[in-house]
């Protein structure tokens, strides 16, 4: 999320002061403003809010560009109308242009064959019965293939299949994964660090990070063939290997989603790989669409309201109070209470004295006006 100015009234305290000076004068505006030294303007605007005399600020106006919010978000801030907005529109902008013109498939085929060429091979070595996966072995002829005939490029997905396969989550303090002692040649062929202990090859919980890494980077946990259960149970142990994972999946859902993601649900790995499944499959739909020939005003009907869009919103002083009043409660919703924290950041270096006391209510009257609904930061009216 990013937030700019793009403009906004020239000298917004004195013109606020010389309005309301106005009210009490004889002179005129014009006369009033070519008085009114900064510091003037500064003290009177201060007797101003403490008056609670909004009116004259409805004369000076902000515009901000708003970059990489949600739908969700703009549903929001529209509610809050007397403002002006200017949105990037999904008719005209088709986010998934590039990939409905270009064919994917010969990769994601080669990415598959490998992980299953290295689930095979290890399970075949190793005499386990995992029957996972078994139509698509069909499919793509797997014949569980060795290391060395398989495209460096493509070993990390090979080896991610021989993790999911056979690998186990160690139970030994000192080591993070185990895998049978009979996988020791595809591990050489690789030239991945293990330690042989009994009939067991185990990585150490020190290289845990490099070989999460290494098996899932190339990863985009949608078209990528993984075992979730083992992703999970990994990074519940390794915390630095659980931020990597969500980093790359937050990185994959703005550039292949072109989606934002809820504070709550990007701070939990599992509920972020529920939520970027049901995002592919939205674009899925998307894609197909347009390939039909389908409009694309109608095709972004399918698109979730996680979809990112662009905004100019221009808003007066007395509606921006009102919107900071609103959005910067801890109540508030968590994507427009981070905008609103930001605006009111870029909006207090140009008119410090006109927006000191804006924000969330409790932080002006000390006590939090929502009674039973607050949020327990402040104490309530009661």
């Amino acid at each position: 999320m990013k937030v700019t100015i793009l403009s906004h009234t020239p000298e917004p305290e004195k013109i606020v002061a010389a309005a309301a000076r106005l009210c009490y004068s004889k002179i005129s505006a014009t006369q009033i403003m070519d008085n009114f030294s900064q510091e003037k303007a500064a003290s009177f605007i201060k007797k101003l809010m403490d008056m609670g005399h909004m009116s004259p600020t409805e004369h000076v106006s902000f515009t901000f560009a708003i970059d990489g919010v949600s739908r969700t978000l703009l549903a929001q801030i529209t509610r809050h109308r007397i403002a002006s907005y200017s949105v990037q529109s999904l008719r005209y902008n088709n986010p998934f242009d590039k990939e409905i013109s270009q064919d994917n498939k010969d990769k994601l085929m080669v990415k598959k064959s490998s992980y299953l060429e290295g689930f095979e091979l290890s399970r075949r070595l190793s005499g386990h019965k995992n029957s996972m996966h078994q139509h698509l072995m069909e499919k793509y002829q797997i014949k569980g293939r060795q290391p060395e005939n398989i495209e460096d490029l493509h070993r990390p997905s090979y080896i991610r299949g021989v993790f999911d396969g056979v690998g186990m989550i160690s139970d030994d303090p000192e080591f993070c994964a185990a895998f049978p002692l009979e996988l020791k040649p595809i591990f050489e062929a690789v030239h991945f660090n293990l330690t042989q202990k009994g009939e067991k090859l185990l990585i150490k919980n020190e290289n845990a990070l490099d070989f999460g890494r290494y098996i899932y980077e190339d990863s985009d946990f949608t078209d990528s063939l993984y075992d979730e259960k083992k992703l999970l149970a990994l990074c519940s142990k390794y915390e630095k290997l659980n931020d990597l994972i969500l980093s790359l999946l937050l990185n994959s859902i703005d550039t292949k989603y072109y989606s934002m993601v809820p504070e709550s649900i990007s701070k939990n790995l599992k509920a972020i790989l529920t939520y970027i499944k049901g995002l592919n499959a939205c674009k899925k739909c998307y894609v197909d669409l347009v390939k039909m020939g389908i409009n694309q005003e109608d095709a972004r009907y399918i698109l979730p309201h996680g979809t990112q869009t662009r905004i100019v919103m221009t808003m007066n002083v007395r509606s921006l109070y009102n919107f900071f009043n609103l959005r910067c409660c801890e109540r508030a919703q968590t994507e427009i209470r981070q905008l609103a924290d930001l605006m009111l950041a870029e909006i207090k270096k140009i008119a410090p004295g006109l927006f000191e006391t804006a924000g969330a209510p409790c932080e002006a009257l000390g006590y939090c006006p929502e009674g039973d609904f607050g949020c327990g930061k402040y104490p309530t009216s009661k």
